[in-house]
């Protein structure tokens, strides 16, 4: 990050009138952010509002208004609306996060799209409405639970075994994951080689804190 960033609290209405809080960012943050991540494919921000459900409210319709949102890839807008997890501290903590954010993005809008997009019933823009604390979420299961086991597995053939354990590789189209990691499967082997390279990227970012060179 170029300068810290700070998450604020943001309201919205779900459907069945409770108040229930997230957390978003200030429109300068999200306009410097946006300067940022332009290397990643964010092209513009809005203010944006839409009607939906995704992992935010685990899947309930709510509405939100008046949200910070990235223009990404001309297609999609990215809401900057999080779940008040430490997970999300840790998008705006840790330099590599956001980086990996979109790595895991561009693999699952290539390969499994309906896991990422939010089901909207209402939307000011045309664009597709990504689900970010879906993505955060994901980041969180690679990062802070399996980084340091996937680090020391010697070969494919150990990681297998391992992911029959913890299900790490995100298959089937449902939430859960519902079939086995298979090697034959293109989307399966690049949803792994997207694994390591965000692992790479932690264990990089731990070693340049730490004064090495990488």
């Amino acid at each position: 990050m170029v300068h810290k960033v700070h998450t604020i609290e943001h309201h919205k209405i779900i459907s069945d009138f409770r108040l229930l809080s997230g957390l978003t960012v200030s429109i300068e943050d999200c306009a410097n952010l946006t300067k940022e991540f332009q290397k990643y494919g964010v092209e513009d921000y809005y203010i944006s509002d839409y009607e939906g459900n995704s992992y935010l409210t685990r899947y309930v319709d709510y509405f939100i208004d008046g949200i910070p949102c990235w223009k990404y890839k001309k297609s999609y807008l990215i809401p900057l609306i999080f779940r008040d997890m430490p997970d999300t501290q840790k998008m705006f903590r840790d330099s590599y996060r956001w980086e990996a954010f979109f790595i895991l993005l561009d693999w699952y809008l290539e390969y499994n799209p309906e896991k990422v997009l939010v089901t909207c019933s209402k939307k000011k823009k045309k664009m597709e409405v990504i689900d970010t604390a879906f993505l955060i979420f994901r980041l969180w299961e690679i990062c802070d639970g399996a980084a340091f086991p996937i680090a020391n597995l010697k070969n494919l053939s150990e990681f297998e075994k391992w992911n029959q354990i913890f299900h790490l590789i995100d298959t089937g189209k449902s939430f859960k994951r519902t079939k086995e990691f298979d090697v034959t499967k293109v989307e399966d082997l690049t949803q792994l080689e997207a694994v390591i390279t965000i692992i790479k990227l932690k264990y990089q970012a731990l070693l340049q804190k730490q004064g090495y060179q990488v």
